[in-house]
């Protein structure tokens, strides 16, 4: 067995070591962004607080989200950082229960103006690195469960994860194609899916960038009703939405005329106007085999030898088609999974509600700068890769800054990451135009 060192001296009080070294990729991207002068211009109601400016609080949060620091509290870590506190602009990374306190004077204004930055650089991140003239809008909601007890908004409600636990239940849309989050509203838990749609349709519209010709929307079945869905006819905006198997629908399952379209699958077609809407719509009937298993059979209806799917739409597809193209949205799920473990989206930090809200928007402004920063610096193999990968590739890197000839030197190992990759990162950074 090898022998190790036998003779170490140890040495306390190095302040230019961090283990986010790559975090410098990060703030070069945010400076191109503009993103310090834009909050700077638009958060104007705060009082600044002696050490620091919100603007700087602000940041730290964002940066820490980046980083994977998943608590509040856990930003300790960070004040022993003394390159990544140089790196990102801060004297000092404030105290956990400094940002805590920032985020409980928020107001509902001080939201507003955060969302206003997030959503002038979505515009005009959407036309990079090429432009598009399509959206695919993905709705969803989701379930944040909530230890711990007077924490305001945290209710009872459909928690299938966990029953009778307080949660929040936040809407969601995300655009298919970028894979940015688009807009999100963070509601208590017992508050149903489709309370609120209509308002959550509209923000989202009031969104688009100019020359966009075609807008398509995927949603489940929380969605499933006429105050979401006939505005989008009105609208001309094409949908596949998963319909609930009411007890008329269900009447017309063993009666519906089916065409095979893959093994054992088949799928139908008929119009049908549930009550209390306007006219009929199209429903698409997909039905297959009685799955095996049970995790299966929750989630699909099932009658005698088979389990059937229903969906709403007024797209003029083959029915085999619609379900094609409603299978795409099995993204939203990865990516809402990925936000709850990579980012701890339900790691909620106050008992504060307002608050919440705050870091919640703070929270998804930190996931997109990171989606942007892959999709526009990242080498084409790490298109796709997961917010983990990204972190463990090019951000959680050992290094030293030091002063040598007059310049700023981050020494980082090479056993870490290629020379050629990180210096293509850096030249698609620098390549940008400041927004």
């Amino acid at each position: 067995m090898p022998k190790g060192i036998r003779n170490i001296q140890i040495s306390v009080g190095e302040r230019n070591l961090t283990h986010f070294g790559g975090i410098f990729l990060i703030h070069s991207f945010c400076k191109k962004l503009r993103l310090n002068w834009l909050l700077q211009n638009q958060i104007r109601s705060l009082p600044a607080y002696k050490r620091y400016h919100p603007v700087e609080l602000i940041l730290a949060i964002i940066y820490a989200l980046i980083a994977g620091i998943h608590r509040l509290s856990r930003t300790k870590i960070l004040q022993g950082n003394g390159a990544f506190q140089q790196i990102i602009g801060l004297k000092t990374y404030p105290y956990s229960s400094s940002l805590r306190r920032f985020l409980k004077r928020v107001t509902p204004k001080v939201i507003q103006s955060i969302n206003s930055v997030h959503d002038h650089l979505r515009l005009k991140m959407f036309y990079l690195p090429k432009p598009r003239t399509s959206l695919l809008f993905d709705f969803d909601s989701s379930v944040l469960i909530i230890y711990g007890k007077l924490i305001e908004g945290a209710e009872k409600g459909y928690n299938p994860g966990k029953r009778g636990a307080r949660s929040y239940h936040p809407l969601l849309c995300f655009e298919y194609h970028s894979r940015d989050f688009w807009h999100g509203v963070l509601r208590p838990g017992n508050v149903y899916t489709s309370a609120g749609s209509l308002e959550f349709l509209n923000a989202c519209l009031a969104k688009l960038p100019p020359y966009v010709y075609r807008i398509r929307v995927r949603a489940d079945s929380g969605f499933f009703d006429h105050k979401f869905i006939e505005p989008l006819d009105d609208k001309g905006i094409g949908y596949a939405i998963v319909a609930k198997l009411t007890h008329t629908i269900k009447l017309k399952l063993n009666g519906l005329r089916y065409h095979q379209f893959r093994k054992d699958w088949e799928a139908g077609d008929f119009h049908y106007t549930p009550r209390g809407w306007k006219k009929p719509h199209r429903i698409v009937i997909i039905r297959r085999p009685k799955p095996e298993k049970d995790s299966e059979q929750l989630t699909l209806f099932t009658l005698k030898h088979y389990a059937y799917q229903a969906f709403v739409t007024n797209l003029p597809l083959a029915p085999e088609n619609v379900w094609y193209f409603y299978r795409g949205r099995a993204s939203i799920e990865v990516t809402i999974r990925e936000l709850k473990e990579s980012y701890a989206l339900a790691k909620i930090p106050t008992n504060n509600f307002l608050a919440n809200q705050a870091y919640f928007s703070l929270l998804l402004f930190a996931y997109n700068i990171v989606n942007w920063f892959r999709r526009t610096c990242l080498p084409k193999k790490f298109q796709h890769a997961s917010l983990q990968t990204i972190r463990t590739e090019f951000l959680v890197l050992p290094a030293r800054l030091v002063r040598a000839q007059h310049k700023n030197v981050l020494k980082l190992p090479a056993e870490y990451i290629p020379k050629q990759e990180l210096e293509h990162i850096m030249r698609k950074i620098e390549r940008m135009k400041p927004l």
